[in-house]
């Protein structure tokens, strides 16, 4: 360990763990700015040099190599700079690692950005689905223009429970697995994290040009998210206060293609009682009726306190060990 993994706070006249300061600052930071401009956002960055490989190796004799290469190197490279930035701002100054830390690890979640966006679609649904449908497009790829303000609040709701993983448990849980050894590691692990379902998000497409470049990337972000998929589940059922939410997602969770984003989508169905479908590719809870106007701002709300219950367990494992 390159630098102290503590920060005094005098006027508690103790110490509390790096991992907690880092964590808290950063969830601070994204509630107060949401996402910082493009050319301040490491992801971003991560995504450019991403579309710039895809340039030059997509479609080519050689692309499962280089995909393997790329999906490898990638997350390697943007975990251990990560690191090495955090620790070497710690060195020359006791709080830059930690500012840095926080800095760095809100560029791997977006809890405002989301919640906001879902909440506009969901308003734009009732006054204009036209420009709901325009909306949605920060929400999903498939084909917007036929479908009825119901399967648009289903899109919506879809998108944010799996966003919930993608955006929110899945890098701070390994956030909190490095904090373990010290904020620093932490921060570097979901870097990686977010450069494998950066990768995912980008070259993971079953496409022709795209099934032997993005085939070893999508592949790696199913195996992260494997863990963090499934943990969503109780913490949905808990918010919702549901059984149903359990059953359902145990019962449907292979409906989607994706190993993983059944399991939230379905604690969602069931936790909220609603019809989740994508036409001509699955339907989740068919018992259910499509959601209504008040059924997406439940889905909100429910969206705000899983995330609360997370968030609670990873204070209190930071505060007990």
């Amino acid at each position: 360990m390159f630098f102290q993994d503590t920060i005094a706070i005098e006027i508690l006249g103790g110490s509390i763990p790096g991992s907690l300061a880092v964590l808290a600052g950063a969830l601070v930071l994204d509630l107060l700015i949401g996402e910082p401009p493009e050319t301040l956002h490491p992801v971003v960055w991560i995504g450019k040099v991403i579309g710039k490989t895809r340039e030059f190796f997509e479609g080519g004799q050689r692309a499962r190599l280089a995909g393997v290469v790329v999906a490898i190197l990638i997350p390697v490279v943007s975990g251990t700079l990560t690191y090495m930035l955090v620790a070497f701002g710690s060195y020359f100054w006791e709080l830059a690692g930690p500012i840095l830390g926080i800095l760095l690890l809100k560029s791997t979640i977006s809890v405002k950005s989301l919640l906001d966006t879902v909440k506009s679609v969901g308003e734009q649904i009732e006054s204009d689905p036209d420009g709901a449908r325009e909306g949605l497009l920060a929400l999903v790829g498939r084909d917007r223009s036929e479908l009825s303000e119901g399967e648009m609040r289903s899109a919506a709701i879809e998108s944010l429970f799996e966003n919930l993983v993608d955006s929110v448990i899945a890098p701070l849980l390994y956030f909190a697995l490095g904090g373990i050894f010290g904020y620093g590691v932490g921060v570097a692990l979901a870097l990686f994290y977010k450069s494998v379902n950066t990768l995912d998000s980008m070259l993971g497409y079953r496409t022709e040009a795209l099934r032997d470049y993005g085939y070893l990337s999508a592949r790696l972000d199913d195996f992260l998210n494997w863990l963090p998929a499934r943990i969503s589940v109780p913490f949905v059922a808990l918010a919702a206060f549901s059984l149903r939410a359990v059953s359902i997602s145990v019962r449907d969770w292979k409906e989607p293609p994706s190993p993983n984003s059944g399991w939230p989508m379905g604690a969602a169905a069931g936790g909220l009682g609603v019809k989740l479908v994508k036409q001509g590719v699955y339907t989740i809870a068919g018992e259910y009726e499509l959601p209504g106007a008040e059924d997406l701002r439940a889905a909100v709300g429910l969206a705000i306190r899983s995330i609360d219950l997370f968030l609670f367990v990873l204070i209190s494992l930071f505060l007990l060990l």
